[in-house]
């Protein structure tokens, strides 16, 4: 059996605790047998970074806010009825909302590139 150990487990206890919990030598570390036989039930060390949501499709998302579905039905309903002064009022709004709902769409979008990037930057293997 492989030995698990959750990360708040592990840094309460004394590192000659966790190692002998992990079934790890702290001079030699482990074996390339136990390397792979735990690979294979542990999978690797590495985040799951699944496929990228385009950033077009982010900002569509955004037109499923309630609010904003209202206010663009409201605004089509103004020019059924002709009434275009309320409609452009009802879009300086709308546009005005989909401006404050960017900011946040932009933010993941930088947090995922840095995320990235700092990927990038840290080495494969441990060295001691």
């Amino acid at each position: 059996m492989v030995p698990v150990l959750t990360s708040r487990k592990a840094s309460e206890l004394p590192v000659n605790e966790a190692a002998c919990i992990l079934q790890a030598d702290l001079q030699s570390g482990l074996s390339q047998e136990e390397v792979s036989r735990r690979r294979v039930y542990h999978g690797w060390n590495e985040f799951d970074i699944s496929e990228d949501e385009p950033l077009w499709r982010k900002y569509m998302s955004q037109f499923k806010d309630p609010l904003i579905l209202l206010l663009l039905a409201s605004a089509v309903i103004s020019v059924i009825m002709h009434q275009f002064d309320d409609a452009i009022s009802i879009t300086v709004v709308r546009r005005a909302l989909l401006a404050v709902q960017r900011v946040p769409v932009q933010r993941e979008y930088r947090s995922e590139k840095s995320l990235e990037e700092l990927g990038k930057l840290m080495p494969p293997e441990c060295h001691w």
